[in-house]
């Protein structure tokens, strides 16, 4: 017994319209295919599934349970066949992501690394720099995903926009430093030293501004350290061998203070923490890549959240 899911196709059609010219013009087929092809069904079978009257057609006792289950039988093979696409386009799909630095880091390095060892002949690219050049990406179209600083889009009608859990920061310095001693410190007595690490979106640079001597912002509103740098482990290299202050999401210092190569200063804002997310367009439906890859990241972010602050 063999059903050709065409042939059934053809039956359904001829179960709605129960005439043979009617459900051939629906199909786009000639009546003597139709015949042809309900007949061969038929034999196939062994059972007739339509009786011919005057008017048309009617079903069969076979006829009926064939239209009774066949509509669940076409749609479970729907199903499959968008199944097999989604893992078509793992397997063999590519996927351009942007992400801020600190991002980076914290959750998209981790969640490319679990998604490439899953779907080894997904191509994948990670554009790692600071978060202002991969908002221009994203806006521009030049990414597929963007994981980044989300305080400059929320006016941004043509992304769509996910944030992720936020993380608390902290300003770190060397062992030894002259604010590792002090308990009570304001934000002015923490910028008289030289500031360590990228440039900071207004979110965060308008309240280093106001407690600045000498605050540098660029022409887009970005706070710039005095001393810029774009990599998170090149500021702590140089806050290690310096008496710069770098203020950092605290996951990615956690080993350090950890291990004590870095202490944490005893000062605490509600806006010393992260704000980013997930950003695409809006008007490109993300792809299987792209909604494989964000599960990881929540994945690992739910991870990170998990283990609490250093």
């Amino acid at each position: 017994m063999d059903i050709d899911l065409r042939a059934l196709r053809h039956v359904l059609a001829l179960g709605r319209h129960r005439h043979y010219g009617r459900a051939a013009a629906a199909l786009n087929l000639s009546q003597p295919a139709l015949s042809r092809s309900i007949a061969t069904l038929e034999r196939n079978l062994g059972v007739r599934l339509f009786d011919r009257t005057r008017r048309g057609v009617r079903p069969t006792t076979y006829g009926e349970l064939v239209l009774a289950r066949g509509e669940g039988l076409m749609t479970g093979a729907a199903d499959l066949q968008r199944e097999l696409g989604r893992l078509q386009g793992l397997q063999a799909g590519e996927l351009r992501v942007g992400a801020g630095l600190y991002p980076a880091e914290i959750s998209v390095a981790p969640a490319m690394g679990r998604i490439a060892g899953r779907h080894p002949g997904l191509r994948l690219s990670l554009a790692s720099v600071g978060w202002r050049p991969v908002v221009d990406a994203i806006v521009g179209g030049e990414l597929d995903l963007a994981v980044v600083e989300l305080s400059p889009l929320a006016r941004t009608k043509d992304l769509e926009l996910e944030p992720l859990p936020p993380h608390p920061g902290a300003f770190v310095v060397r062992p030894g430093h002259a604010l590792a001693r002090r308990r009570e410190l304001r934000l002015a007595d923490i910028l008289a030293y030289p500031l360590v690490g990228p440039k900071l979106p207004p979110r965060v640079g308008a309240y280093l501004a106001r407690a600045s001597r000498y605050p540098l912002v660029d022409e887009v509103g970005d706070y710039v350290p005095a001393l810029k740098v774009d990599g998170v482990a090149t500021a702590r290299q140089i806050v290690a061998a310096s008496d710069g202050v770098a203020a950092l999401p605290r996951p990615l210092v956690a080993r350090d203070l950890a291990e004590g190569t870095l202490v944490a200063l005893t000062f605490h804002a509600a806006w010393l923490r992260t704000n980013y997310g997930f950003a695409w367009p809006r008007e490109r439906p993300l792809s299987p890549p792209a909604q494989a890859f964000m599960a990881e990241v929540r994945a690992v972010e739910a991870e990170v959240t998990a283990s609490g602050p250093a």
